[in-house]
């Protein structure tokens, strides 16, 4: 499972860093942050995202006012239920993170599924305590990072980015989810999303039983690809991920209570 993550790029630098290869020009483009006056949620960073937080989610720019690329949208941690009524938090679920062994066949997230709304969760890295053997303690995993650069250290950071060249700063992990759009009594749309989980391959299954499920390179591509992917098509996409260990780094952490 995971319970917690970090994202403590500013806005202007969570573009950057999400900034993708235009395949016809070559160029690397930044993806917009979404704009609905309907929507009041913000993101703002931390080093300590919980559930109900808010965080950057890239989302298929096909599923909002037309756009026909990719698009940064602020999300709360934590799907909530189409058929919710009244008061949002009070639906009393555990949607944070969702299994992809049973999507196919989940009421909650079959639906957004097989609906194309398909995202990719960005941040810095996220907090997994470990259960097997010995003390509960706290450990980051990240994506390893070029020479001279930490994660978890912001003074290392360059933060560069030109169309030709894209993104010097650190590298953000990208990992599968699902949303949904909620539409208050009142009139307020939320958006809310779920992690997708797995079981923990080699990389990390001497820490915990499960993980996020992490994408890279063409499987980013894939997975925001909703026009062209289905959702059937989309599970075979996540099938191969599972038995192919991701490259990540990990480290003890410092980290506040659970």
């Amino acid at each position: 499972m995971c319970g917690r993550t970090a994202c403590t790029l500013c806005k202007e630098d969570v573009q950057k860093a999400c900034s993708y290869k235009n395949k016809k020009t070559g160029k690397y483009e930044l993806p917009k942050w979404g704009r609905n006056p309907k929507n009041k949620q913000q993101y703002m960073p931390s080093y300590n995202i919980a559930p109900t937080d808010i965080t950057p989610i890239i989302v298929p720019g096909t599923n909002f006012l037309g756009e026909t690329n990719r698009m940064l949208q602020p999300m709360m941690w934590g799907m909530i239920p189409p058929w919710q009524n009244g008061n949002y938090k009070s639906h009393g679920y555990s949607t944070h993170n969702c299994r992809f062994e049973g999507l196919l066949n989940s009421k909650l997230y079959s639906a957004p599924l097989n609906k194309g709304k398909r995202c990719v969760i960005v941040c810095d890295g996220f907090y997994e305590w470990k259960t097997k053997g010995g003390p509960r303690n706290p450990y980051f995993i990240h994506l390893p990072q070029e020479d001279g650069i930490h994660v978890e250290d912001s003074d290392t950071w360059i933060n560069d980015w030109d169309e030709d060249n894209g993104w010097k700063g650190p590298k953000l992990l990208h990992m599968a989810g699902l949303y949904e759009i909620w539409t208050s009594p009142e009139g307020e749309e939320i958006y809310s999303y779920a992690m997708i989980t797995m079981e923990s391959d080699d990389t990390l299954s001497w820490l915990h039983h499960r993980m996020p499920v992490i994408l890279k390179g063409q499987e980013i591509d894939d997975w925001l690809d909703v026009e062209r992917i289905s959702g059937t098509q989309a599970i075979h996409i996540l099938s191969p991920i599972k038995k192919l260990p991701r490259e990540l780094k990990w480290h003890p952490s410092v980290y506040p209570n659970e």
